[in-house]
């Protein structure tokens, strides 16, 4: 950029601007919407990633025992499931264990828990595996065993959920693209017009020796301010939605999505970076087809 002094590019930047406000404005607000999309997206995408890693190490084999089960058998299958190397631990848990917990999940149903006792629930074994993945394994090795009535699989559950994850993250992803492209589009717009506003004066510029870079650098500023700007706005709305957006994840919170603030503000400089390059991008663009130098 030889030639070109920051302070005339930094006042050439605000007159170009200043001419097209209305349409600067707008560039700013469709780059800080699209940056707030892309912050919420990477916030929800974080907050689902530490789900899926709590509920994948939530993962365990219930095994239900039959009402008549002996002692014996008990042990003996309590003693094999600790000698599985896939077995990291097994929790017992008795008719009144299952109870007190049957009444925290229905705390809210004081009709069903008055029409269940501890002895009509079953004794259980919840063993927690090293590796998730091995429940197929650890099943097969307990099919027809006595004492077993039935074996839970949280299989299907999990498949569902990733699913979804899978589902959001795609659908996050798509609706970033399309409005940060959509950003790029008007800012390259905004770089138009000013060009064209300016076309005379940059004629004889060339006309005058004028290099390449000392008329485009200008341009480029504007388009960069706008995506830093857009940023700027982006994580201020987020900031702002937080406590609604805490409010409908706490109707969530046993799965533990959480989103805070110090998130929010270790996304700024992403963010802005993000902004520099749609602004960036949306100046070549500009520039490329509307100023031939």
């Amino acid at each position: 950029m030889p030639g070109i002094k920051v302070d005339y590019a930094v006042r050439e930047t605000v007159t170009n601007m200043r001419r097209n406000v209305l349409m600067a404005v707008a560039a700013v607000l469709v780059v800080a919407v699209s940056l707030f999309l892309v912050g919420g997206v990477l916030l929800v995408t974080r907050a689902l990633n530490r789900v899926v890693d709590v509920q994948t190490h939530k993962v365990e084999v219930g095994v239900f025992l039959i009402r008549d089960i002996t002692p014996e058998d008990k042990e003996s299958l309590q003693r094999d499931l600790l000698a599985m190397p896939e077995v990291d631990r097994v929790i017992y848990e008795s008719k009144q264990e299952a109870y007190e917990h049957f009444k925290i999940l229905f705390k809210d149903s004081p009709d069903i828990v008055a029409n269940v006792t501890p002895d009509s629930l079953p004794e259980s074994f919840h063993v927690k595996l090293k590796k998730p993945s091995e429940f197929s394994i650890v099943r097969d090795r307990l099919a027809n065993r006595p004492g077993i009535d039935k074996i839970r699989d949280q299989r299907e559950f999990l498949k569902r959920f990733f699913r979804v994850v899978q589902a959001v993250r795609a659908f996050g992803i798509a609706l970033m693209v399309v409005f940060a492209f959509a950003a790029a589009i008007l800012i390259a717009t905004t770089i138009r017009m000013a060009i064209y506003a300016r076309r005379k004066e940059i004629a004889i510029m060339k006309l005058v020796g004028a290099t390449n870079w000392f008329i485009r650098i200008p341009f480029m500023m504007e388009g960069i301010l706008q995506g830093v700007v857009g940023a700027i706005v982006a994580v201020g709305l987020l900031l702002a939605v937080r406590p609604f957006v805490s409010g409908i994840f706490h109707v969530f919170q046993f799965l533990g999505v959480t989103v805070s603030i110090k998130e929010i503000l270790l996304q700024t400089f992403l963010l802005m970076a993000i902004g520099i390059g749609i602004g960036g991008l949306g100046s070549l663009l500009g520039l490329r087809r509307y100023l031939e130098v």
